[in-house]
């Protein structure tokens, strides 16, 4: 018993392993910490395994949600202070997320730990202050459940090559019998969370006859993170590491000019040639027709004529035609 506690900890450490962090995140996290607001939802673009096979499933760059719940230090309730630092003991002014994480359970996470991921801010529209105490109040008090257990057969749909499926076939053979490991690894549990005041994330809508259109609430069974990017009750709120509105007057607009990116990391952006025309001859130098008894003048015309052999100008695409 002890030694498939082991292997299921190995497995689970190994689907949870994260790959290098990027040097330049593709969000502006300073302006994500500033303008977060709690009961946000945040959607990470993450490098695990596990990540990886949900961004397979889903056709979506999202595989992971979590709650905004604030600082501790701006909760009110004494209560769910408490339950909070029974679980993160860190400085009272930090930014914290509540998630289920694979193998971990619902835990406590600083904000700060996707500084160097892609992010996305869902914010639930028209919820009222008291609806969203009562969303975190939910997720607060279900800290430290939902730890996985030993069920290697939950575990087996993140082996399964779905690149080899039908898009239309992933979604819905990834969410039968799903067990609590595939639940931590999507956004179950914030879907549960809104699901406590009746606030649904994707709802269902049905075409009545008598009715007309009527909206249904979907049970939280198996939610993920690109039905909260895509669902009407939230807004999106994106914060790129270039804001261009900033930079309107100083064309800035990279697809302005003719100028192709290289593709290699340690090169310049922009690739370069030059319009010379190698030849196995040296180029006259100004004065040699001089010497032979010809006009300095027009030998200096002549080479402000022609381009520069050391100047460069961008690719152009019709060129390479």
């Amino acid at each position: 018993m002890q030694v498939f506690k082991q292997f299921i900890a190995f497995i689970l450490e190994w689907l949870t392993r994260t790959g290098e962090a990027k040097e330049h995140g593709l969000s502006d996290f300073d302006r994500i910490r500033a303008e977060i607001r709690p009961c946000d939802v945040v959607l990470v673009e993450g490098s695990s395994k596990a990540d990886r096979t949900i961004q397979n499933v889903t056709l979506s760059p999202w595989s992971h949600a979590a709650l905004y719940i604030g600082r501790p230090l701006d909760i009110v309730d004494a209560d769910l202070k408490t339950i909070i630092s029974h679980f993160f003991n860190g400085p009272p002014d930090t930014p914290l997320l509540i998630e289920a994480r694979l193998g971990e359970g619902i835990v406590v996470t600083p904000l700060t730990e996707y500084e160097q991921d892609h992010l996305r801010i869902c914010r639930p529209k028209s919820l009222s202050e008291k609806d969203a105490s009562q969303v975190i109040r939910f997720g607060v008090n279900r800290l430290g459940a939902h730890k996985g257990g030993g069920f290697l057969f939950d575990l087996l749909r993140f082996f399964f090559p779905w690149s080899l499926l039908p898009a239309r076939w992933r979604g819905s053979l990834f969410r039968r019998w799903a067990g609590r490991h595939t639940k931590n690894v999507t956004a179950a549990f914030v879907a549960e969370c809104f699901g406590f005041i009746q606030f649904p994330v994707y709802p269902l809508v049905k075409i009545t006859g008598d009715q007309g259109v009527q909206l249904l609430r979907r049970h939280p069974v198996l939610c993920m993170p690109y039905e909260i990017d895509q669902s009407p009750n939230f807004e999106i709120i994106k914060y790129p590491f270039i804001d261009f509105k900033l930079y309107e007057q100083e064309r800035l607009i990279p697809w302005k000019g003719s100028g192709v990116y290289s593709g290699v990391e340690q090169d310049p952006a922009l690739v370069f040639k030059s319009n010379q025309v190698e030849s196995g001859e040296d180029e006259p130098v100004a004065g040699t027709r001089a010497e032979a008894g010809g006009d300095v003048n027009q030998d200096v015309k002549a080479q402000d004529a022609k381009p520069d052999a050391k100047k460069v100008t961008p690719i152009n695409s019709r060129q390479d035609q």
